[in-house]
């Protein structure tokens, strides 16, 4: 269906009969007017016969084209297209409780279904804002990263589950101290919704609420649980079976109101209970705080048409002006001053045409592949001009800048194709991000953005390499520096090469495809052994 953007326009068509008629008028008293005042027999010499099709269609032609400039004038659009736009809101990071104990079914249908089913409102409450989304139960994981694409925020909620926590139990501390990794330095406002059911099994709780006050968060705890309690659901042999402890007592998981109130109290945040508890008010809440300019929301908007029907337009003027009306005319005319004047815009019609987004992004497509990258991102950027909100440009953009050793440059375009609605791009943005951060030796980035590439896209064997590598290189960095502050730092090692993880959309030279695989094979027996020690070391007593 049709779009026009200027509709009002279009009652300038009516305008075109009246103008037919005028032109008959004109060319009837015209007529007369030389039959009056030349005698008959003259007439054929001073006007040679006419071509009559060729009048025909001069006038059919000349009519069309102001018919195409008026339509052209309405602007047609239809087609939809992704667009970004600047405005206003809040940073907020919502923390969601997955311990086993957010199963209990005090809260239909059980407290963890309630609770995502009450945030998936909330985040319809918050366009314009920018959300993240962190998980935890012993420890805590970044989700989803700030964005103000909503839709994909709220995809993040559905794969929370005590299943996928790795660390039993519930700590408020360690959710607290991540979600405040989330925050932009510069953020004015900044708020932490945590989501729980409020048991709290932590031991840093005070003091991660202590730095989140100090950096100006404001926490809202949202206890999703009734104070009575409810025991833990866990799968049996023989069926469903509750939760016992050491003890051999089935545990009762009650809300620890108490702490929740006082966190709130002590960031400036509010607490909400389930009984009173609304997306709509909490939302209302938020809206509250101070406002600041995010990038990056988007939204879907029609595409303009009207280039085509005014190139359509110049074509059948300029057609019209070569068609002959007389006999004696059949030589090829010679173009009055109006004549060059559309042949000029016609050229700059068809260039603009060629030029288009697509054009210069198969060109730039074309030049990458064959390693041309300074061209391809000269042609990249072109495109850039002419949509900058085209999230494949930036994608592209970033890659190439990649290649040219232009890191930080890469990093800023790749944050911007990470938001696409498309979970293929935004594997690979978020991939090759992972690599643009290890180029620039922020391994903990790094990490971060291999694991949301695994997120879109579970199946991304390279990612998942290129994370199990990291992984190594950083517990390999922290050994060595354990042994030298052992050794009071007087031992002097040579640095060995480290190698880089394979950019998307190219290969590895089997040399460094060497390096890593011999790296992965030496390490592979300690690490197996490193990664044990943290989860004994982590056990808990309580791992609801």
């Amino acid at each position: 269906m049709i779009n026009w953007a200027l509709p009002k326009n279009l009652y300038y068509l009516f305008t075109l009969p009246g103008l037919l008629v005028l032109l008959l008028i004109f060319s009837i008293v015209r007529r007369r007017t030389l039959q009056r005042v030349i005698e008959p027999f003259l007439l054929p010499y001073l006007q040679p016969p006419r071509f009559r099709l060729f009048s025909f269609l001069k006038v059919v032609f000349t009519f069309l084209a102001l018919a195409l400039f008026v339509i052209a004038l309405a602007r047609p659009r239809w087609g939809e297209r992704l667009q970004m736009f600047k405005g206003r809101g809040v940073t907020l990071v919502i923390v969601v409780d997955a311990s086993k104990s957010m199963l209990a079914e005090d809260v239909k249908p059980n407290r963890l279904a309630r609770a995502k089913a009450e945030l998936a409102s909330l985040i319809d409450e918050l366009s314009g804002n920018a959300v993240g989304i962190v998980s935890f139960a012993g420890d805590a994981y970044v989700l989803c990263p700030l964005t103000t694409d909503l839709e994909a925020a709220k995809l993040f909620l559905d794969i929370i589950s005590p299943e996928l926590m790795p660390v039993p139990g519930s700590d408020f501390g360690r959710a607290i101290q991540v979600a405040s990794t989330l925050f932009n330095p510069g953020s004015a406002t900044r708020a932490l919704v945590l989501v729980t059911d409020g048991e709290d099994l932590g031991v840093n709780t005070e003091v991660a609420v202590m730095e989140a006050k100090e950096a100006g968060i404001r926490i809202y705890p949202v206890a999703i649980s009734t104070p009575e309690g409810a025991p833990i659901p866990e799968p049996g042999a023989s069926g469903v079976v509750y939760k016992k402890d050491k003890s051999g007592n089935v545990v009762i998981s009650r809300m620890d109101e108490r702490k929740l109130i006082l966190i709130a109290q002590a960031t400036g945040g509010r607490f909400f209970r389930l009984e009173g508890f609304s997306p709509v008010r909490l939302a209302e809440e938020l809206q509250k705080l101070e406002k600041e300019v995010l990038a990056g929301g988007e939204f879907s908007g029609y595409v303009e048409r009207y280039q085509g029907f005014l190139l359509a337009g110049v074509i059948l003027l300029f057609l019209s002006l070569f068609l002959p009306e007389r006999k004696m005319a059949l030589r090829i005319p010679r173009l009055r001053l109006q004549g060059w004047v559309i042949l000029l815009v016609l050229l700059f019609g068809l260039n603009t045409a060629w030029a288009d987004v697509g054009g210069l992004m198969r060109a730039g497509n074309s030049l990458y592949h064959r390693q041309r990258y300074e061209e391809a991102l000269s042609f990249y950027q072109r495109a850039e001009v002419l949509e900058p909100d085209n999230l494949a440009i930036h994608y592209n953009l970033g890659n190439t800048l990649y290649r040219l050793g232009r890191f930080p440059e890469a990093v800023n375009e790749l944050s911007l194709a990470m938001i696409a609605k498309k979970p293929a791009m935004r594997a690979r943005a978020f991939y090759n991000l992972g690599n643009s951060f290890f180029r620039m030796n922020r391994l903990d980035e790094a990490i971060n953005a291999y694991k949301m590439a695994l997120l879109a896209n579970p199946k991304d064997q390279q990612a998942k390499e290129n994370l199990e590598f990291c992984l190594r290189m950083k517990q390999q960095q922290s050994q060595k520096d354990s042994t030298q502050q052992q050794s009071g730092g007087k031992q002097d090692r040579k640095s060995e090469p480290s190698p880089e993880p394979k950019p998307s959309g190219g290969g590895m030279d089997k040399e460094q495809a060497e390096r890593i695989l011999q790296a992965i094979e030496n390490k592979e027996k300690q690490t197996q052994r490193e990664v044990r020690k943290p989860k004994a070391r982590r056990q808990v007593d309580k791992d609801w």
